[in-house]
Order: structure tokens, then sequence, then C-alpha cells
């Protein structure tokens, strides 16, 4: 109860940092934050959140710590702060990776919170551009091609460019490793139904994502290899659009919301006997968030039906494949994407395809699940702190003695490119669904 009211009191200096208008100010109640006042009202101000918080561990400021944030959050439904512009940082200051979900004692989900003051502070200090990137690019699959092709384009320029330190993303006289952005979608390779060999045992459709179809292709590629191979009927749908995260994550609730409702009658009209994902955000958000968004009535059967492909493998199309039995041995570590092990719950799925592998000798890196600072926008907008959280990822994985670091998020698969370029050279990361399939026997 102590320890309570000290962090009562301490909320009154940071309200004080944001607000130029005495304290406190009257202000009617926002609905998405009244909403999850039982959930601001279990944080007990322990600092369990504290404990693996990766921006926490960085500056050592309280408002990069959940705990912070929940008091930001309770100051702007009590009407002490505004939620505007200045308020946006400090939450944006914060990976999701849902560590302080896991570590929390009372049960609290500072996730949510952090995720619905964002969006009323987007509500109320709108931007041009994220404006126009989610309302009108993301939503339309023909303009975001434009928009691929464009950053495709930007990409070839600046992969020609010298390492000058007036360019974005150089540090210490090296430019940052971007993967290759295509200039078509791996949609347009495939017909509409990819028939499985042999009699179909399953129809499944895929959701490639944005990042499968117009950066990594070769992850894209390999998983409707192995479900084509293993009997399944793979429905690509090219009328998908964006899975909504880099909205919701941004706090334009409703853009994603948008997109959401695109997505889920697109694929409901299938009756699919799964959705496969593999992009771990992606997932997650599917999953997750959809309900959240339109409601259980909505989105329940659909988000009922998605799955990540590590787990369909393992639970329906691994006794389908027959694999090599001369495959060259290769030593391989694994990378936890965060909305994969603390969302989805798949955690034990990967390893127990690595360790069944023929060839393959696992080895499990130290703290396989931290996040490795990634995080969508985070990598981009804060550079210099994702490198540093990051570069214990970059450690791990080299005390591992692993050749090849394998993940299931494309967002991870960049940034650790990124890491072991830098702190790493040497070692390939790559995607689990690659690996299968070139264990394949031909």
């Amino acid at each position: 109860m102590l320890k309570k009211l000290f962090w009562k009191q301490s909320l009154k200096v940071q309200v004080a940092l944001f607000s130029n208008h005495p304290y406190p100010v009257t202000m009617p109640e926002t609905p998405k934050l009244s909403e999850l006042k039982e959930l601001i009202d279990k944080c007990v101000m322990c600092g369990g959140c504290h404990a693996g918080c990766p921006t926490y561990e960085l500056t050592r400021r309280e408002n990069d710590a959940a705990r912070g944030k929940v008091l930001l959050a309770s100051a702007i439904l009590n009407g002490e702060l505004k939620p505007d512009g200045r308020l946006a940082e400090k939450f944006d200051h914060c990976l999701t990776c849902m560590k302080c979900v896991e570590t929390c004692p009372a049960g609290a989900n500072p996730v949510k919170v952090i995720n619905s003051a964002r969006n009323e502070i987007y509500k109320n200090s709108k931007r041009q551009l994220p404006n126009f990137i989610f309302e009108k690019l993301l939503p339309n699959p023909k303009r975001l091609s434009i928009l691929a092709k464009f950053l495709a384009f930007a990409l070839k320029l600046y992969s020609l460019m010298p390492p000058l330190n007036f360019l974005p993303f150089v540090k210490e006289n090296r430019k940052r490793k971007f993967p290759n952005f295509k200039f078509s979608k791996l949609k347009s390779s495939y017909p509409k139904v990819i028939k499985g060999d042999g009699k179909a045992s399953l129809k499944i459709g895929y959701f490639v994502g944005c990042m499968a179809d117009s950066v990594f292709h070769d992850t894209g590629k390999a998983v409707i290899e192995i479900m084509k191979s293993a009997g399944a009927e793979v429905h690509l749908l090219k009328e998908e659009v964006c899975c909504g995260a880099p909205a919701y994550f941004a706090g334009d609730h409703e853009s994603a919301k948008v997109m959401a409702r695109k997505n889920v009658k697109l694929f409901n009209e299938k009756n699919f006997d799964f959705i496969v994902t593999s992009c771990a955000t992606c997932g997650s958000v599917l999953k997750e968030t959809y309900p959240e968004l339109l409601g259980e009535a909505e989105a329940s059967s659909f988000s009922s039906k998605v799955v990540d492909f590590q787990k369909l493998f393992v639970d329906e199309l691994w006794n389908k494949l027959t694999f090599t039995e001369n495959a060259k041995p290769i030593k391989v570590t694994y990378h936890d994407p965060c909305h994969l092990s603390r969302s989805m719950k798949v955690r034990n799925e990967p390893r127990e395809i690595l360790q069944k592998l023929p060839g393959v000798e696992f080895v499990e890196m130290e703290e396989a699940d931290s996040c490795c600072g990634g995080a969508g926008s985070f990598g981009i907008k804060y550079y210099d702190d994702s490198l540093e959280i990051g570069r214990q990822k970059a450690e791990s994985i080299r005390k591992s003695g692993a050749g090849v670091a394998l993940t299931a998020c494309p967002s991870c698969r960049m940034q650790i490119a990124e890491l072991l370029n830098r702190y790493a050279p040497g070692i390939k990361i790559t995607h689990t669904a690659i690996l299968i399939r070139d264990m394949l026997k031909k």
C-alpha cells in the first residue's frame, strides 16, 4: 500500500513534465481507456515489469518501463493529461514485446493499456503522413504494391551510396543492412489455387503478409512448397490486405479495424480448414487482436482457424512428408519472436522441428526469447536504441556456435541480419520453413 501511494504521488511529477496547465485538468474520460480501467487498477506499482523490459534496461527511466506508462495512461484517463503529441514519444518508445505481461505478478496487461493510450493520442494528434499510409495505402493492395516498388527503388539507390555519416542508418561508418525489396509480388507468380501433391488432405488459406509478398519471397515459396508437398490445397487470396499491425501499434485502431474487416470477410468466404501465417506479428494480430477490434461474434470463426506455419507443420504436415537421408550437417539456433512465443504461445514446435530434422544439430542460445530490438517501426524510428537492445541477441547467437540462426518473423529476421552483420559476421539468419524445405526429399 505504501509503495502504491508513493508511485501515485510520483505520478504528479510525471504529469508536470508533460502538462502546461495546472494540475489537475478537467477532462472527460476517454472511452477506450475507460474500458481498461480494471487493468490499470490491477497495477500495484511493484516494479516487477522492470525485469527484462528492453527499453527500461537501456535507459533506466521510469517512463520506459510498463509501470511508468500505466501511470501516464491513468493520468490520461483521469483527465490529468491531454492525450496529445507531447506524450506520443513516451508511448512509442516501447517494443510491445509483452515481457511485462509475462512477468506481472498482479495479472495486469500493460501492453493493452499502452496500445489504448496510443489510440487516444493518435486521435488527438493525427499526422498527415501516417494518416495517409494507414488510411489510404495499407488497406489497398494496388497502392501498397506501388509503395513496395518505391521502397525497392529507394533501397537500391541507398545500397549504391558510400557509408557517409550524414546518411540515415549509418553508424560507425557502416550502413544498415536492408533486405532486398522486390519489384514484383510473390502472389503474382502463383495461381490462386495451388493443388496439393496427391489427394488433397487440407484446404489452407495462406495469409502471405506484406513482408513475404514484397520482401522475403524465399519464405513464402518455402511455405507454399511444403504445404503442397504434404498434399494440402493452398489458396492465395490476392485481394488480401495488410494485417493492420502497423496502424494498430501506431494507435490508428480505426484503420486497423477496416483492414481486419476486409480480411475476415475475404477468408471466411472460402471456408478453409486453416489460415496459415509465416509472420509472427501477422499471426498474433489475426488471432488475438482481430477479436478485440471487431468483437468475438464477427472475428472468432476467422481467428480460431489462424495458425503459425511451424505449429501446422508439427500437428498436420510432418507425417505426410519424406526427408532426405543424406542431409549435409548443419548447426542451428533459434530466436523466439515475441509475438509468436508470448502471444500465440508457439514455443515448443520450432524446437521439436529442429531436434528431429535429419542432419540438424540444434543448440539453444541464451535468452532465446529476449526481444531482438526490431519491432517493426521501432527499429527505424529508434535505430540506435534498437542496435543497443539487440547487441546481446547477436552475442547470444555467436556464443551458441551455430552457423545459422532461425526465426519465424520477418521483422526479427531483418533486425537480426543487421545485428549479425555488425556484431557477428558470417552467421546467417533465415526462416525455419526454408530449412525444412531444403531438407525435403526431392
